[in-house]
């Protein structure tokens, strides 16, 4: 039986901006949604991707785009027919330009990054160097506006492991061994475990978009059940309360595999029940690594 993987991410608490994209005016702004009557801002999955390939990239593992710069990238094989060699075609899945039915739906599911605050409208007054837009004559410092928020984000994520290598339910052919399977999925992990450069003001200076708390689930489920499932109070306090009110309902607490140096007050009444509870997120998915059998990759002969 194919086991399946899903995950909740918590951010470090930063402060993030945009440095260029959409704007108002000389304001440069956040993008944004409304959730339960309130303004959050949010980071797109496109963007979370986007700083996986080029983790993967970093750790030279083998990826079919490689970033030339942060305007170009490269092609290892532009037509995708070696698809199941390459990390980010596999699990991200990709789409011929030119012949739309060659394409690949990515594995590795990831929401959007949602802030664990309301944005309550912050914005800072900056002055860009003389000279440094072409399109302004003057000599004089150019000044503009930005949106801040100060904050942690969360998003999830999902994956199948047994579908690595495969082109669906009805290809019969593994192209991975259960061994490879595994090693991508090791690698998959710890791009998700080393974000950095997470799109807005990453080129500027540094925010720490690495998880400070990961929850895991491996399970038997094919819904994860417990997507968004951290709450932040007014003083900066992490709760897992959503989470723990589905345990012994949808979810057994034994799925559960949870990483973070943070006090959160239900760890230890989850722990009790059964999660394996670990004191950072490295470990957490050293442990989760630990418990992947070669079972746990195979596609059941009636999907295959």
């Amino acid at each position: 039986m194919s086991k399946h993987l899903f995950g909740m991410i918590l951010t470090h608490q930063g402060t993030y901006a945009n440095n260029r994209g959409e704007t108002e005016g000389t304001a440069t702004t956040l993008q944004k949604v409304l959730r339960n009557g309130d303004l959050y801002t949010t980071v797109s999955a496109e963007a979370i991707r986007y700083a996986l390939r080029e983790g993967w990239q970093a750790k030279n593992y083998q990826v079919n785009r490689c970033l030339k710069n942060h305007r170009e990238c490269d092609f290892r094989d532009r037509e995708f027919k070696e698809w199941h060699k390459y990390l980010d075609d596999d699990a991200l899945g990709y789409m011929h330009a030119r012949e739309e039915t060659l394409s690949r739906r990515g594995l590795l599911e990831i929401t959007r990054a949602i802030s664990t605050t309301p944005w309550r409208g912050e914005i800072m007054q900056n002055f860009a160097s003389p000279g440094s837009n072409p399109g302004v004559t003057h000599k004089n410092p150019i000044p503009y506006a930005v949106e801040v928020h100060d904050t942690r984000y969360q998003y999830g994520f999902a994956l199948t492991p047994a579908f690595l290598g495969r082109m669906g339910f009805q290809d019969k052919e593994d192209k991975l061994t259960a061994k490879e399977k595994k090693e991508r999925l090791r690698q998959l992990l710890e791009g998700l475990c080393s974000l950095r450069r997470v799109g807005g003001n990453h080129s500027r200076y540094l925010t720490d978009f690495s998880p400070e708390v990961i929850v895991l689930r491996w399970t038997d489920d094919p819904a994860p059940r417990f997507l968004y499932c951290f709450m932040q109070d007014d003083h900066g306090g992490i709760s897992l309360d959503p989470l723990f009110r589905r345990i012994d309902g949808d979810i057994e607490a034994a799925e559960l595999i949870i990483g973070t140096p943070l006090h959160i007050p239900e760890l230890k009444a989850l722990k009790d029940k059964g999660a394996n509870f670990l004191p950072g997120v490295k470990k957490a998915v050293n442990t989760l690594m630990g418990m992947v059998q070669d079972d746990d990759l195979a596609v059941p002969q009636s999907q295959g």
